[in-house]
């Protein structure tokens, strides 16, 4: 998966997960090797660029939001208060608010994602996760680009 979807869900999972998904119209990407190149900073300091490569699957690629309702099922969704998900055309955008400050721990995340064609799509992700009194940000963007159809093994 690549890295923009993972970075959401990556987040996510920190968490765990939420309630019912509302329904986005269908978006759906080129199966294959995809080449992730994110850039950003981390806690107001450049961080260093990371170039990634992924296989998406064809299920993956024929609903990428998909991954999305999957992550707001489980245990921990009275954690979360917020989680907003609203599409746009080929813009989905995203907001989640989780944890309880009153017990030292909460994340806010938002962001978009740009669909721009099957095989290209760019992330934009804002997060700040607060912890036994330390808070640590990120403010990242990903530029995800198909590059083959063929997915090698690792």
């Amino acid at each position: 998966m690549p890295t923009g979807l993972r970075m959401m869900l990556g987040a996510a999972a920190l968490t765990a997960a939420f309630a019912a998904a509302p329904a986005l119209a269908a978006i759906e990407l080129e199966p294959g090797t995809w080449q992730d190149t994110e850039t950003g900073t981390e806690n107001g300091k450049p961080a260093k660029p990371d170039v990634s490569t992924d296989c998406m699957t064809a299920e993956e690629a024929k609903d990428p939001m998909k991954a999305i309702a999957k992550m707001k099922e489980g245990d921990s969704a009275a954690q979360c208060k917020t989680l907003d998900i609203k599409q746009n055309g080929n813009v989905v955008s995203l907001k989640m608010q989780c944890g309880d400050a009153k017990q030292g721990t909460t994340m806010e995340m938002s962001g978009t994602y740009t669909f721009i064609d099957r095989r290209h799509y760019t992330t934009a992700m804002k997060m700040a996760i607060s912890f036994g009194g330390q808070t640590m940000t990120s403010d990242k963007q990903v530029d995800s680009k198909w590059i083959a159809a063929a997915c090698k093994k690792k």
